[in-house]
Order: C-alpha cells, then sequence, then structure tokens
C-alpha cells in the first residue's frame, strides 16, 4: 500500500488552497476589475475540480493504459494555449512581472518528488529529473523575486533563462513521467513503485504545474510587451 508522507499532503493540499486566491490576487492587483478575476478564479476552481476527480477516480474508470498520460499532456497543454488564444485577455496591460514570476517560487514544492523517491513511492529517474529541475527553477524564481523587491525591476536576461528553463524542465519531466507509468510506452521505474498518478502528488502534474505553465507564456508575453522599442 502506498503511503505518502503527511509533509507532502499538507504541502500540495496548501498550494492547491492557495492557488484560486493567487489567481484572484493576480488579476485583481493587476487593474483588470472584480469581475475578470472571479471569472479567473472560477474557471480555475473548475479545472481544479475536474482534475481532482479524474485523479481520485476518473482514472480508474477506463481500461485503456494511455487514458491517464494521456489527460495530463491535455491538462498541460490547454492552460497556456487559452493564454495564447486570448493574450489581451488573459494578459492584461497593468499586470504585474512580480506576480508572474511569483508562481514560478511554487515550484519548490517539486522537491516533494525527491522527498518521497527516498521514501519509496516515486521512480529514481522521475523524482530526480523532475524534482531537481522544480527546485532549480523554484530557487531562480525567488532569487529574481527579491531582486524585484528591492530594485523595483527584474533583470530580463535572467527572467527570460528562468522560465526558458521551466519550461524545458516540464517538456523533459514530462516526457519522463509518461514512460514512467504502467502503459505499453513504460522505459523506466519498470522494477520500482511509481505512484505519481495517486493523490495527493498527482495534483503537481495535473494542477499545479499546469498553472505555472501557463503563467510561463503569461511571462514571456508581458516580457514581450514591455520590451523597448527600437
Amino acid at each position: 500500500m502506498i503511503e505518502f508522507s503527511i509533509v507532502s499532503y499538507i504541502a500540495i493540499i496548501a498550494a492547491m488552497m492557495s492557488g484560486p486566491l493567487y489567481m484572484f490576487a493576480t488579476y485583481y492587483f493587476a487593474g483588470a476589475g472584480k469581475k475578470q478575476a472571479f471569472t479567473m478564479t472560477a474557471g480555475l476552481l473548475g479545472f481544479a475540480t475536474l482534475m481532482i476527480w479524474f485523479v481520485l477516480y476518473g482514472q480508474f474508470m477506463f481500461e485503456s493504459p494511455y487514458v491517464m498520460p494521456a489527460v495530463m499532456l491535455a491538462s498541460l497543454a490547454i492552460p497556456p494555449l487559452l493564454v495564447v488564444w486570448r493574450p489581451d485577455y488573459f494578459v492584461p496591460h497593468g499586470i504585474d512581472l512580480g506576480w508572474l514570476v511569483g508562481v514560478q517560487a511554487f515550484r519548490l514544492i517539486g522537491g516533494l518528488y525527491l522527498f518521497e523517491y527516498f521514501r519509496g513511492n516515486v521512480g529514481k529517474e522521475f523524482g530526480y529529473w523532475a524534482g531537481i529541475g522544480d527546485v532549480l527553477t523554484g530557487i531562480a524564481a525567488c532569487v529574481l523575486l527579491i531582486i524585484y523587491w528591492r530594485t523595483g525591476s527584474m533583470p530580463r536576461t535572467a527572467t527570460y533563462a528562468t522560465i526558458l528553463f521551466g519550461m524545458a524542465d516540464f517538456a523533459w519531466a514530462y516526457g519522463i513521467g509518461i514512460l514512467s507509468f504502467e502503459t505499453p510506452l513504460q522505459v523506466f521505474a519498470t522494477e520500482a513503485v511509481h505512484a505519481t498518478n495517486l493523490f495527493p502528488i498527482a495534483m503537481i502534474p495535473f494542477l499545479l504545474a499546469p498553472i505555472a505553465m501557463a503563467f510561463m507564456v503569461m511571462t514571456l508575453i508581458k516580457l514581450k510587451r514591455d520590451q523597448p522599442s527600437g
């Protein structure tokens, strides 16, 4: 029987609970107005509800071994695609770069992959690649936020580097994750317990990572808009 640590439960549930509040504040303090902030928050809550249902129950309703990785990929892709589809709505003028980059500080929660790997609940390859990449991204984001709070500006090159590294880490980690699940595609963790599709740890790739991915796309749009002309 898989027994995740109480630390993992507390950290992930706390992140899930703070997510809607962070979303509301991001848009409210950007001057987007309460209506837009409430709409964004409601959308996030709807997405979270769907992903929680799938992790707790939905994935066990289907016989196809490909359903779970397909839903995981879809959950990562849909939020940023919505941002690209309606950039003016999702990245209104006045939105603060600090709020956008701040989400990446939550990537420190990926250290739970390493923690649960040492407890025997996550495959070695995924635990190391996903955990280390998330922690490095989270640390870089924290450094950027400290600079921003002290100087009122954020170094563009370092911000771009952090966001692009974070995106590459997601692509790599999701690839390793899919190849670690018990499907005909499995390459890694073939002789190890790999319970990243179970609650609460599954809420990182199915919910928290897609939010972070959407905010990374929003950050790139913001940086492009703010780029000095000429």
